[in-house]
């Protein structure tokens, strides 16, 4: 015979589940169905412009764009541009973390300030960033021609090439996303105890020795945290790359969208999503391990 206590529990947790369901609902739709959806369609011919009746191809749009060129060029330059970025803002957030972790007159204030980048539309930011490319009124060579760096007869097109342009638009990322590395790098650096600085202090440990021996190891789960996040959101550069290029192979989401958007090929399209996100999952499956493997070395 069931006490009252256990039958009050079990309504408890039957009704906290009623309570669940309109979110499960509403997750279930918003991607479940999506990811299920295009795992499908990459299996299928499926282009709304050719007339054609939709059939299943297997993995015939994976081995199209393994065996395509443009795919491999927007391979190329997304591997280029995650590890460019990622490493930069993790080597400045760190930095600035550091700083703005210690004890300062109007740390509060620079704490505030230095979000702006990161809160600002991703658009703006690329629009902001494309005038100051600009040449002859643009920011960066106006300031070059000031500074005598540049003589005023040479106005370079800075946008010239595809290949230019990677590392002009991972300026405008690392300006803009390591703010998002430093707040994320800040936390862990208050969760750090301030006994284990103390003991070290008593052992004679000088900054460096402090930075490298109890820093660092104790940062590394956000460490883990903000790398994964940041080769992630590398890996899905759209929108910024529209306000700098035409270019559809200058990443792979780019490519992606192209084929979907704006030729119909919905089954290709499907098929490079899906091998953008293998792509992901084998780069952060490394890391993960590297990071374990370093961190029950030391």
């Amino acid at each position: 015979m069931r006490s009252p206590r256990m039958a009050q529990k079990k309504k408890d947790m039957w009704f906290a589940l009623l309570l669940i369901v309109p979110t499960a609902l509403v997750l279930v739709r918003v991607f479940i169905v999506p990811i299920y959806q295009s795992a499908v369609w990459s299996l299928y011919h499926y282009d709304l412009l050719d007339g054609s009746t939709t059939r299943f191809v297997g993995l015939q749009n994976y081995v199209d764009a393994l065996k395509s060129a443009a795919f491999w060029l927007a391979t190329k330059r997304t591997f280029y541009f995650a590890v460019l970025t990622v490493v930069v803002e993790l080597l400045l957030g760190f930095f600035i973390a550091l700083l703005i972790n210690q004890k300062f007159r109007g740390r509060t204030f620079f704490r505030a300030i230095i979000i702006i980048p990161w809160a600002m539309l991703t658009l703006v930011n690329g629009l902001l960033w494309d005038w100051i490319y600009q040449p002859g009124f643009g920011a960066l060579t106006v300031v070059l021609h000031a500074l005598h760096i540049l003589p005023k007869t040479d106005n370079p097109v800075w946008l010239a090439t595809s290949s230019h342009i990677m590392n002009f638009v991972a300026v405008a990322d690392i300006w803009k996303m390591t703010p998002f590395m430093s707040l994320i790098l800040l936390a862990g650096l208050q969760a750090i105890p301030e006994e284990l600085y103390e003991a070290a202090a008593m052992d004679g440990a000088g900054f460096w020795t402090k930075l490298w021996h109890v820093t660092i190891p104790q940062l590394m789960p956000s460490i883990m945290v903000a790398v994964v996040l940041r080769i992630m959101g590398a890996f899905r550069v759209y929108d910024i790359l529209t306000v700098f290029t035409g270019d559809p192979n200058t990443s792979l989401s780019y490519l992606t969208f192209n084929n979907a958007f704006r030729y119909f090929y919905f089954g290709k399209a499907s098929a490079l999503a899906w091998l953008s996100t293998l792509f992901i999952l084998v780069l952060i499956t490394l890391y993960i391990r590297m990071l374990k493997r370093n961190m029950e070395a030391n």
